[in-house]
C-alpha cells in the first residue's frame, strides 16, 4: 500500500523553518537521497521520554542518545521536553524528534508492525496515539518526582476534604440530633481566587478519585494538575486548622447529644412516676370495685330475700283469688273458665279475662255479664239483637219473616250467607 493514500495533510512537514531543517537533515540520515523517498525508511519505535527543561537530558536517556548534540532539542533544533525516538529501518539509525515532528506515516509503519491495517488508522488514531504517549510518559514522570509525597498527603488529607470542602445544600432535619441541619455536598467548584483571602477550594477528592466524578483526574490525566496539587498541598499544611474547627463541632454535637440523653432520662423517669401513679390509681379503683360488687351483692341478697316474700305474699294473695273465683262461679251457677275458652275471638279473650278478675276479687255481675257469659262458657245461646234482625231484614228484604228462637249465632251465620247471596 502506498502510504501517502491515508496519510492526513496536518501530520505531513511544509515549508516552515523547523520542517525544512529536519527534511534536510532527515534526508542526510538516509539512504535514499531525496526526501520523498528517504521520509519513508523512518519510523517510530514507541519509546518517549520526558524530560523538562532544567532537568538534565543526559541522566534520563539511553546511551545511545546521550552523546547526541541536540539532547532536549529535535532533530530540526527546536527545543523539546517531550522526546520520540525515530528509527531508520534501512540503516537502523536512531534520533530525536518533538511531538510536532513525528509525521503520520510514521506512526503509520509502527502500528503496522503492531498487526494493525494502515488502511483502517485515521488521523485520530494517531493524535490518540501521541496524546496516550505523552499522558502515560508524563504521568510516570509526575508521579516519579511527586509520588510518595503525593500518597503522604492525600492520605492525610482525605477524609479532612471531605468535611471542610463542602458546601450547603439545604437544610433537613436530623433525627439524632432533633434539630434542622445543613445538608453538606462536596464542593465541585471553587469559590474565589486562588491565593485569595475567602478562596474556597473544590474537593480534593472530587477532583482527583470520586467515582462519580466522569473528569476524575486519576482516569483522565493520571496525575493531578497544578492546581489540585496546590491545593492538596494547602489543605495538608492548614490541616491542624481545620482539625481544630472540627473537633469544636464534635465537642458542640457531643454536648447537644448529652443534653438531649439528661431529657430522655429526665422524660423517662417523669413517665415512670407517672405509670407509677396510674397504678395506684387503679389498684384504689380496683378496691372500689370491689366493694361496690360486695355491696352490690349484700343489697342482691336482701333484695332477692324481699322477692321471695312478695313472691310468697302473691302466691298466698293467688291462692286466695283463686279460692274467691271459686266461691263466685258456684254462686252463679257457672262452670270456673278461662281466658282460653274465648277461642280465636279477641273480644271473647277479653271478656272472659275481664270476667275473670271480676269474680277473683268478689265483685258481682250484672245481668248482661252473666247472659254473655254464660253463652261463652256454658254455650247458651243470647238471642239475635235488633240490630241483627234489623239488618237481616235489609238484606233478605222486609217479607223474610225471622225466628221467633233466632239466637245470636244463628244470627250472624244467617247475614254472612244472606251477604254471600246478595255478592
Amino acid at each position: 500500500m502506498d502510504f501517502e493514500d491515508v496519510i492526513m495533510p496536518n501530520r505531513e512537514l511544509g515549508e516552515g523553518q523547523w520542517d525544512r531543517r529536519l527534511k534536510v537533515r532527515m534526508t542526510d540520515l538516509s539512504v535514499a537521497e531525496m526526501y520523498d523517498e528517504a521520509k519513508h525508511e523512518w519510523i517510530v519505535t514507541g519509546e518517549c521520554w520526558y524530560i523538562p527543561f532544567g532537568d538534565n537530558a543526559q541522566m534520563v536517556l539511553p546511551d545511545e542518545h546521550r552523546g547526541n548534540a541536540h539532547s532536549h532539542e529535535c532533530l530540526c533544533g527546536h527545543p523539546i521536553v517531550w522526546h520520540f525516538e525515530i528509527e531508520n529501518t534501512e540503516n537502523e539509525l536512531k534520533e530525536i524528534v518533538g511531538s510536532e515532528h513525528i509525521e503520520s506515516y510514521m506512526i503509520l509503519r509502527h502500528f503496522e508492525q503492531l498487526g494493525i491495517d494502515p488502511a483502517t488508522v485515521t488521523e485520530q488514531m494517531i493524535e490518540e496515539w501521541i496524546t496516550e504517549k505523552i499522558k502515560s510518559l508524563k504521568a510516570e514522570w509526575w508521579w516519579k518526582l511527586h509520588g510518595d509525597q503525593f500518597t503522604e498527603w492525600f492520605e492525610a488529607i482525605r477524609e479532612l476534604d471531605m468535611r471542610v470542602n463542602v458546601r450547603e445544600s439545604g437544610r433537613s432535619w436530623n433525627n439524632q440530633f432533633r434539630r434542622h441541619e445543613p445538608t453538606l455536598v462536596l464542593r465541585k467548584r471553587a469559590d474565589g481566587k486562588f491565593g485569595e483571602p475567602g478562596y474556597k477550594m473544590a474537593s480534593v477528592t472530587w477532583r482527583w478519585n470520586n467515582p462519580n466524578n466522569t473528569r476524575r483526574q486519576i482516569d483522565s490525566r493520571g496525575y493531578p494538575n497544578e492546581r489540585l496539587w496546590n491545593d492538596i498541598q494547602i489543605l495538608y499544611v492548614t490541616r491542624q486548622m481545620h482539625e481544630e474547627r472540627i473537633a469544636a463541632e464534635e465537642r458542640e454535637q457531643n454536648a447537644r447529644l448529652d443534653e438531649l440523653a439528661e431529657q430522655d432520662r429526665q422524660a423517662a423517669e417523669a413517665n415512670a412516676e407517672r405509670q407509677e401513679r396510674f397504678r395506684i390509681r387503679r389498684e384504689e379503683q380496683r378496691i372500689i370495685r370491689e366493694q361496690n360488687e360486695i355491696r352490690a351483692a349484700e343489697m342482691d341478697g336482701v333484695q332477692e330475700e324481699r322477692r321471695i316474700e312478695i313472691a310468697i305474699a302473691n302466691r298466698m294473695t293467688t291462692e286466695s283469688a283463686e279460692e274467691v273465683f271459686l266461691e263466685m262461679c258456684e254462686y252463679y251457677d257457672i262452670p270456673p273458665f278461662s281466658a282460653t275458652m274465648g277461642g280465636t275471638n279477641n273480644w271473647n279473650h277479653r271478656f272472659l279475662t275481664d270476667m275473670f278478675h271480676r269474680l277473683s276479687q268478689g265483685k258481682s255481675l250484672s245481668e248482661k255479664q252473666l247472659a254473655t257469659l254464660r253463652n261463652i262458657v256454658v254455650d247458651e245461646p243470647l238471642p239475635a239483637t235488633d240490630r241483627q234482625k234489623w239488618y237481616i231484614q235489609k238484606l233478605a228484604g222486609k217479607d223474610y219473616e225471622i225466628p221467633r228462637d233466632l239466637d245470636r249465632t244463628e244470627a250472624s251465620n244467617l247475614i254472612s250467607q244472606l251477604k254471600g247471596e246478595e255478592e
